[in-house]
């Protein structure tokens, strides 16, 4: 669209005639950066106050009050101004450097490849000139603006004729004379208009115009010869204006094309032309004939430089209506009052949908629903605003089964019908209350008690009715009273009443796994045979519930057994590990002994009567060497009776 319209826009330039660029005023830009004195501005030796020649024949230029002080004609102004029409350019001061002296790779005495003229104050300008001039033939120079925001822009090359004969000189007939040191003086090329300076109009793009110029490089692209060399003397410019646009907006009455947009534009490069975005488009600072809405008019300068204006017409009515609602978000089943406020008299209200023709009305949708209200004003608009309604569905209870669990434990609530996006709050209580948990399931912390908890849904803010979820707790049956009967030697049989509540029963037998009872899962018996352990027999009885948790304590006793062997090791180690340190005969019908040991040689070493002691391996308190020991014990039995056992008894040490 914006180039259509740019396209528009120089169309019409040509069409109305517009094609010649209007005056512009290029006044003096103050610079630094010359490399020679070219001028000779007092005394009688050009040489004493200058630099370097400008050519081969080693002519320089002059000022008029050199010219006077040599009685020679012709001269550049002393105040170093050249002015033609609508430019004005000005020369450094002739006292010090006042030329960029330039010629290819610098290889012409007192000459650079290239030299960068600073602004001594940055500026933005719409349009730019080099004043320059060549010389030992023509010289193409180029040059790059480089702006105070660190970006830069190509300008472009320019072919810049010699001083002498070149067409389009802007100074002329200024003459030149030899660089000697004494009169007299000759002057050269007046009389055919010469020397002559040219102009090199920069051009400057749209987008850099409003930017600071800082400085202008300029490099020595080729000549004529290898003579060849070219001169800046001064730049000028058009400062930059920008453009400032104000508004005078005629706002539409009711809904009709009567508005208008009138611009006053300043800034610029003039003249101006304007294209908006009206249907049809219309090309002058003021746009007539527009409807409410919203407009843009591109404006173009001399150079192409577009400015974008946007504005709104708005609509003008006696009265501004507008629409709001008691509440503007309602759960399914709720109401809500619509009211119509006016800021000046109206008539005629009219709600739709619906059919109030007040300034207020109850409406209950069903559904999120959008109102609009109209009514008329003394100017005879139908005015109207809009107000919406949204209705959020209540949802349905939701649905949890109760759940059981054991005692001291967590338990798991779960919503069955749980629905996106509905989100569910638990509570403790039937009503009120804070929220104990969200989401669709729940965790019930552990409690030795039943409980009961209640869950919601919720869309929004609407809620539904809870429901109670009730948490049932599992105890453990009783723990088993066993007893042990029919002890023998060799077997025990141990019995328990049955437990309330149990469905069976576990044993373990001195710290093996549990397995179920020799009489049975459910029966309440068991018996132990083949045992000969003189320590006895310890029995484990759980009994069982219909979950884990429910399982009792375990329920135990101990029986000892009647074992009628007697046994007498054949060999100890008395190394204190716990394990055979103690020489003696055992069993559990032995109720006294006398013991005696007997080394090698015959000799007691050791003697005791008491049951519960044995052979350590020492005599006397002296440790006794490895090697086979005799024995003679004489043991009283439970039954009364007594026995004499002998023999010998390996004592062995690491």
């Amino acid at each position: 669209m914006k180039q259509h319209v740019l396209k528009l826009l120089l169309l019409l330039l040509l069409c109305t005639g517009v094609q010649q660029l209007a005056a512009q005023t290029y006044t003096p830009v103050a610079v630094t950066g010359f490399n020679n004195d070219i001028v000779a501005e007092s005394g009688t030796s050009s040489l004493a106050v200058t630099t370097t020649p400008l050519d081969l024949s080693f002519y320089l230029l002059y000022s008029v009050n050199f010219a006077t002080a040599n009685s020679i004609s012709g001269g550049i102004p002393d105040n170093g101004l050249l002015t033609n029409g609508n430019r004005s350019y000005q020369l450094a001061p002739y006292d010090a450097p006042n030329g960029l002296y330039l010629s290819d790779a610098g290889h012409v005495p007192n000459t650079t490849a290239s030299g960068t003229l600073a602004l001594t104050t940055p500026a933005a300008f719409s349009k730019l000139s080099l004043l320059l001039f060549s010389t030992e033939g023509s010289s193409v120079v180029g040059a790059t603006l480089h702006f105070t925001d660190g970006t830069w822009s190509d300008a472009g090359n320019v072919h810049v004729d010699d001083w002498f004969n070149g067409a389009n000189a802007i100074v002329s007939g200024v003459g030149r004379i030899a660089r000697k040191a004494a009169p007299p003086y000759l002057v050269d090329g007046m009389s055919g208009n010469n020397p002559r300076f040219y102009r090199f109009d920069v051009p400057m793009a749209c987008k850099n115009q409003p930017k600071l110029l800082d400085s202008i490089r300029l490099n020595y692209i080729s000549g004529g010869d290898t003579s060849s060399r070219a001169v800046i003397l001064a730049v000028a410019g058009v400062s930059y204006v920008p453009v400032s646009i104000t508004a005078d907006i005629t706002p539409a009455i009711c809904n009709n094309a009567n508005g208008s947009i009138a611009l006053s534009v300043t800034g610029g490069t003039p003249p101006l032309s304007y294209a908006w975005t009206s249907s049809p488009v219309q090309v002058k600072d003021t746009a007539t004939g527009l409807a409410p809405g919203n407009y843009s008019c591109t404006i173009l300068d001399v150079y192409g430089c577009a400015t974008t204006y946007r504005g709104t017409v708005p609509k003008k009515t006696a009265a501004v209506l507008t629409a709001t609602a008691s509440k503007d978000s309602l759960c399914a089943g709720g109401s809500a009052t619509l009211t119509a406020s006016a800021t000046g008299p109206v008539s005629n209200y009219s709600w739709q949908p619906g059919s109030g023709n007040a300034n207020t009305v109850t409406v209950s949708p069903g559904v999120t629903t959008s109102y609009i209200v109209s009514a008329v004003d003394t100017l005879g608009c139908t005015i109207a605003d809009t107000v919406k309604v949204t209705v959020t569905p209540v949802p349905a209870a939701p649905q949890a089964g109760a759940v059981t669990a054991c005692a001291d434990s967590t338990a798991i609530l779960a919503v069955q019908n749980a629905t996106v996006p509905y989100t569910y709050h638990w509570y403790t209580t039937a009503t009120g209350g804070t929220v104990a948990g969200t989401g669709n399931t729940f965790t019930a912390p552990g409690a030795a008690t039943d409980a009961t908890y209640y869950v919601e849904a919720a869309n929004g803010s609407c809620i539904s009715p809870r429901i109670s979820v009730a948490v049932s707790r599992l105890t453990q049956v009783a723990v088993p009273v066993v007893t042990a009967t029919q002890i023998t030697p060799n077997s025990v049989i141990f019995v328990w009443q049955p437990v309330a509540g149990a469905t069976g029963y576990q044993v373990s037998v001195n710290g093996t796994a549990y397995v179920a009872p020799a009489s049975g899962l459910a029966g309440t018996t068991h018996q132990v045979t083949g045992v000969s352990l003189a320590e006895g027999v310890t029995i484990n009885v759980i009994a069982l519930g219909g979950e884990i948790c429910q399982n009792s304590a375990p329920g135990n006793t101990t029986a000892k057994l009647l074992n009628q062997d007697i046994f007498i090791p054949n060999a100890f180690t008395p190394n204190n590990d716990g394990h055979n340190d103690v020489f003696r005969a055992q069993g559990n019908i032995i109720t006294g002994q006398e013991m005696k040991i007997f080394n090698q040689w015959g000799e007691l070493i050791f003697a005791t009567s008491e049951l519960s002691r044995g052979w350590d391996g020492t005599s006397n308190g002296k440790r006794q060497p490895m090697g086979v020991y005799v024995y003679a014990i004489r043991l009283k039995l439970a039954d009364g009776k007594e026995t004499v056992r002998k023999g010998t008894v390996n004592l062995l040490r690491p």
